[in-house]
Protein backbone atom coordinates (compact mmCIF):
# COMPACT_ATOMS: atom_id res chain seq x y z
CA UNK A 1 0.00 0.00 0.00
CA UNK A 2 1.07 3.40 -0.75
CA UNK A 3 0.72 6.24 1.57
CA UNK A 4 1.50 10.23 1.07
CA UNK A 5 2.52 11.90 4.08
CA UNK A 6 2.25 15.27 2.71
CA UNK A 7 3.91 16.99 6.32
CA UNK A 8 6.35 19.36 6.39
CA UNK A 9 9.40 20.52 8.73
CA UNK A 10 7.11 23.14 10.24
CA UNK A 11 4.69 20.62 10.33
CA UNK A 12 1.91 22.81 8.47
CA UNK A 13 0.41 20.69 5.45
CA UNK A 14 -0.59 22.95 2.39
CA UNK A 15 -3.11 21.35 0.14
CA UNK A 16 -6.78 22.77 -1.11
CA UNK A 17 -9.68 21.40 -3.11
CA UNK A 18 -12.51 23.76 -4.00
CA UNK A 19 -14.81 23.70 -6.87
CA UNK A 20 -17.94 25.69 -8.26
CA UNK A 21 -21.03 25.25 -6.56
CA UNK A 22 -23.35 26.06 -9.58
CA UNK A 23 -23.04 25.58 -13.05
CA UNK A 24 -20.88 29.10 -14.91
CA UNK A 25 -22.67 30.49 -17.72
CA UNK A 26 -20.70 31.19 -20.64
CA UNK A 27 -22.55 34.80 -21.07
CA UNK A 28 -20.60 35.91 -17.64
CA UNK A 29 -17.08 35.10 -18.95
CA UNK A 30 -14.76 37.16 -20.73
CA UNK A 31 -11.00 36.30 -21.71
CA UNK A 32 -8.41 36.72 -19.04
CA UNK A 33 -11.55 36.36 -16.28
CA UNK A 34 -10.51 34.58 -13.01
CA UNK A 35 -12.18 31.45 -12.15
CA UNK A 36 -13.45 31.85 -8.12
CA UNK A 37 -14.21 28.06 -7.09
CA UNK A 38 -16.24 29.16 -4.46
CA UNK A 39 -16.75 25.96 -2.73
CA UNK A 40 -14.12 25.09 -0.27
CA UNK A 41 -13.83 21.33 0.76
CA UNK A 42 -10.36 21.40 2.08
CA UNK A 43 -7.73 23.91 2.64
CA UNK A 44 -5.39 23.45 4.97
CA UNK A 45 -2.79 25.78 5.39
CA UNK A 46 -5.51 28.54 4.69
CA UNK A 47 -3.20 29.46 1.00
CA UNK A 48 -6.58 29.21 -1.32
CA UNK A 49 -8.94 32.54 -1.28
CA UNK A 50 -12.55 31.54 -2.02
CA UNK A 51 -13.75 35.24 -2.81
CA UNK A 52 -10.55 35.73 -4.93
CA UNK A 53 -10.11 32.43 -6.89
CA UNK A 54 -6.19 32.92 -6.32
CA UNK A 55 -3.62 30.92 -4.23
CA UNK A 56 -1.09 32.40 -2.68
CA UNK A 57 1.77 30.48 -2.10
CA UNK A 58 2.83 30.27 1.81
CA UNK A 59 6.81 29.06 1.47
CA UNK A 60 9.13 28.60 -1.11
CA UNK A 61 8.45 24.94 -2.95
CA UNK A 62 7.40 22.67 -5.52
CA UNK A 63 3.96 23.18 -5.73
CA UNK A 64 1.11 20.62 -7.62
CA UNK A 65 -2.21 21.96 -9.47
CA UNK A 66 -5.25 19.79 -10.31
CA UNK A 67 -8.05 21.30 -13.03
CA UNK A 68 -11.04 19.81 -13.90
CA UNK A 69 -13.35 21.85 -16.65
CA UNK A 70 -16.32 20.36 -18.20
CA UNK A 71 -17.81 21.77 -20.99
CA UNK A 72 -21.45 20.93 -21.48
CA UNK A 73 -24.04 20.60 -24.56
CA UNK A 74 -22.32 22.97 -27.38
CA UNK A 75 -20.11 24.70 -25.22
CA UNK A 76 -16.52 24.98 -25.17
CA UNK A 77 -13.65 27.09 -23.38
CA UNK A 78 -10.18 27.40 -22.80
CA UNK A 79 -8.60 27.54 -19.56
CA UNK A 80 -5.39 28.85 -18.17
CA UNK A 81 -2.84 28.53 -15.11
CA UNK A 82 -1.07 31.30 -14.49
CA UNK A 83 1.64 31.52 -12.21
CA UNK A 84 2.54 35.81 -11.15
CA UNK A 85 0.82 36.95 -14.24
CA UNK A 86 2.28 34.65 -16.82
CA UNK A 87 0.45 31.36 -18.92
CA UNK A 88 2.24 27.97 -17.21
CA UNK A 89 -0.47 25.04 -18.05
CA UNK A 90 -3.81 25.33 -20.76
CA UNK A 91 -6.78 23.05 -21.09
CA UNK A 92 -9.47 23.01 -23.78
CA UNK A 93 -13.22 21.08 -22.81
CA UNK A 94 -14.59 21.34 -26.21
CA UNK A 95 -18.56 20.11 -26.72
CA UNK A 96 -18.86 22.84 -29.17
CA UNK A 97 -19.85 20.92 -32.10
CA UNK A 98 -22.27 18.26 -30.51
CA UNK A 99 -24.66 17.38 -27.56
CA UNK A 100 -22.60 15.77 -25.29
CA UNK A 101 -20.25 16.78 -22.05
CA UNK A 102 -16.63 17.14 -22.29
CA UNK A 103 -13.78 17.59 -20.01
CA UNK A 104 -10.35 19.08 -19.54
CA UNK A 105 -7.97 18.42 -16.81
CA UNK A 106 -5.13 19.78 -16.07
CA UNK A 107 -2.07 18.80 -13.50
CA UNK A 108 0.84 21.67 -13.62
CA UNK A 109 3.78 21.01 -11.07
CA UNK A 110 5.44 24.42 -10.45
CA UNK A 111 8.52 25.69 -8.43
CA UNK A 112 7.10 28.83 -6.31
CA UNK A 113 8.70 31.62 -3.98
CA UNK A 114 6.60 32.26 -1.14
CA UNK A 115 3.98 35.18 -1.95
CA UNK A 116 3.95 33.80 -6.07
CA UNK A 117 -0.06 33.45 -6.79
CA UNK A 118 -1.66 30.86 -8.92
CA UNK A 119 -5.38 30.97 -10.34
CA UNK A 120 -7.36 29.61 -13.47
CA UNK A 121 -8.49 32.15 -15.86
CA UNK A 122 -10.95 31.94 -18.87
CA UNK A 123 -8.45 31.19 -21.82
CA UNK A 124 -8.38 32.85 -26.14
CA UNK A 125 -11.79 30.76 -26.74
CA UNK A 126 -15.04 30.01 -25.09
CA UNK A 127 -18.67 29.74 -26.31
CA UNK A 128 -21.58 28.03 -26.22
CA UNK A 129 -24.26 27.28 -23.31
CA UNK A 130 -21.95 26.97 -19.66
CA UNK A 131 -19.41 25.12 -17.88
CA UNK A 132 -20.96 22.23 -15.82
CA UNK A 133 -20.78 21.75 -12.15
CA UNK A 134 -23.89 20.03 -10.45
CA UNK A 135 -24.37 16.47 -9.30
CA UNK A 136 -22.95 14.87 -12.09
CA UNK A 137 -19.14 16.22 -12.51
CA UNK A 138 -17.89 19.13 -11.13
CA UNK A 139 -15.36 22.18 -12.02
CA UNK A 140 -12.44 22.04 -9.17
CA UNK A 141 -9.47 23.46 -8.94
CA UNK A 142 -6.63 21.84 -6.00
CA UNK A 143 -3.20 21.49 -5.01
CA UNK A 144 -0.39 20.90 -2.73
CA UNK A 145 2.82 21.81 -1.76
CA UNK A 146 5.37 18.72 -2.49
CA UNK A 147 8.28 19.49 -1.18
Amino acid sequence: MFTMNILFPTGQQIVFFAYMSKNVPIRTLSKHKAFVYDHIETNAGNAYNSTTGKFIAPGDGMYVFHTTTPAYDKTCCTIEVVKNGAVKDIGFADAMDHNDRALASTMTILSLEKGDVVHVRVGITYGGRYLESNQYVRMSFSGFKLA
